[in-house]
């Protein structure tokens, strides 16, 4: 019986030696049962033809599932997943459903791993890749020479008008005289102004007081301060070009012309040097209109009826390859009108910068864009002298698109610069822009200027906008 129990008892030792043996030899699973691991997701039939397999990334410890941005062409509706997952897991649905109508770029929802009784869920993310359009406003490069950077002719009223066209800055100035400011110069903080030969221009309550650049030309206006007063225009072929009188007009043989023209000049000259310039008389009830052909010949003057809440602080600039105008005032709202003045749309004062004055509208990197500068006319203004920038590209014409605008929730500017300065009663403002393509022709680089009595210029560029990386 001893020797019995003795044997049992060896058999037990060396049943659990081999049992010990056995766990060294075949290590244990690191997936448990019932798990339900993530290891690996994909979709399966991205793309136009639906055949682009595209990985997911896994963030376990948020349990976000995030995919690279995926072609607008895709079906959407029906994504297939592909997971690799612990053993005896299954993806509740293999086939989730993320459309989206065209102005979201993404969806959520949520993927559940299920093995047996236990489950695990993940949000999972699907992107589409939109192309993108327009400026980067994030990414400004300011010229400023306004506020404590102040261009010194800008003071006591005597500087009222301003120009850019992207190779040079016109200064109308009282102070010294009218010159130029290569801009090449200016983004080095070099101030070299080419002083205009004024051989020739005299006349008028001043000789020279509004003007523009328009295809490299220079175009400056006189201040006609009463009808006895003769309104001239004055054009330069190059900067160092002698002064050509292109009109000289007597307002008084003009019937139904305003007392005083030559506070606000709107230059609206095409590519091949035709158009119209437009003067609004200083107490805001008449306009006279310019015909322009070759650059410098000037037709016979007509009148138009301009309106009491424009002032003597406003324009009307033509929208570029239309034939359609824009037009405001201090107080007059921006409004989409005709060459003569006809309104077609008004946009709401509300909705815009106070005193909004100045307005261009254009299309840049296929968005369409309103600049204007906030005037701050009168010592009781509440505009703060600002250059801003609005986005009006939904809608397929530009008066749906001022529609849509006001009848939106977001109002809020793609971007402002302010200028600064004090309210004044000659509160003039001017803007201009430029476009720079690339050797291949498309839109590169987005160039605004505001320029306002007594608070300076300004010059901004802005690139065009870049798909974020994934």
């Amino acid at each position: 019986m001893y020797k019995l129990i003795r044997n049992i008892g060896f058999l037990a030792v060396l049943l659990g030696l081999g049992l010990v043996s056995c766990d060294e030899d075949y290590p244990k699973s690191h997936i448990a049962p019932y798990d339900t691991e993530l290891l690996s997701i994909k979709i399966t039939n991205a793309g136009a033809d639906g055949n682009t397999v595209v990985e997911g990334t896994i963030d376990e410890d948020n349990k976000i599932i995030n995919f690279p941005r995926l072609d607008m062409t895709t079906n959407f509706s029906a994504l297939n997943l592909d997971a690799k997952l612990s053993d005896g897991a299954t993806l509740q649905n293999s086939v989730l459903d993320f459309s989206m109508d065209e102005e979201t770029a993404s969806k959520t929802l949520v993927l559940r791993i299920v093995n047996q009784k236990r489950y695990k869920e993940y949000f999972i993310r699907v992107r589409k890749r939109i192309p993108v359009y327009g400026a980067d406003f994030e990414k400004p490069t300011v010229y400023d020479f306004s506020g404590d950077n102040i261009y010194p002719d800008y003071g006591s009223l005597l500087t009222r008008c301003a120009s850019y066209d992207g190779e040079h800055v016109l200064i109308v100035s009282r102070k010294t005289a009218p010159h130029l400011l290569k801009v090449s110069e200016l983004k080095k903080g070099e101030i070299k102004p080419i002083m205009l030969d004024l051989t020739g221009v005299t006349g008028g309550t001043y000789s020279y007081n509004m003007g523009a650049l328009t295809n490299g030309h220079v175009y400056i206006a006189s201040l006609s301060g009463s009808q006895a007063s003769p309104l001239k225009i004055y054009y330069w072929d190059t900067p160092t070009s002698k002064p050509e009188v292109i009109a000289d007009i007597k307002v008084s043989d003009i019937p139904g012309a305003g007392n005083r023209h030559g506070d606000n000049i709107s230059v609206n000259i095409d590519k091949n040097g035709n158009g119209f310039i437009f003067f609004g008389d200083n107490a805001s009830t008449k306009f006279l209109r310019l015909t322009v052909s070759n650059h410098k010949t000037i037709g016979e003057p007509k009148v138009l009826t301009s309106s009491a809440d424009a002032t003597m602080v406003t324009n009307v600039y033509r929208i570029e390859d239309t034939d359609q105008y824009v037009w405001s005032g201090v107080r007059l709202p921006v409004t989409l009108v005709d060459e003569s003045l006809g309104s077609k749309y008004a946009m709401n004062k509300s909705n815009l910068e106070t005193e909004a004055v100045a307005p261009r509208i254009f299309t840049f990197n296929e968005e369409r864009y309103l600049i204007v500068c906030s005037a701050g006319q009168g010592s009781a203004t509440k505009a703060t002298p600002s250059l801003v920038v609005y986005n009006l590209t939904k809608g397929s014409t530009v008066a749906e698109a001022m529609q849509k605008f006001d009848e939106g929730d977001n109002h809020n500017p793609d971007y402002k610069f302010i200028l600064g300065g004090s309210g004044n009663g000659a509160a003039l403002a001017q803007t201009d822009y430029l476009i720079e393509k690339d050797e291949n022709g498309k839109d590169a680089k987005l160039c605004i200027f505001g320029s306002r009595t007594d608070s300076g210029f300004v010059i901004c560029e802005f690139p065009i906008k870049q798909e974020e990386e994934d």
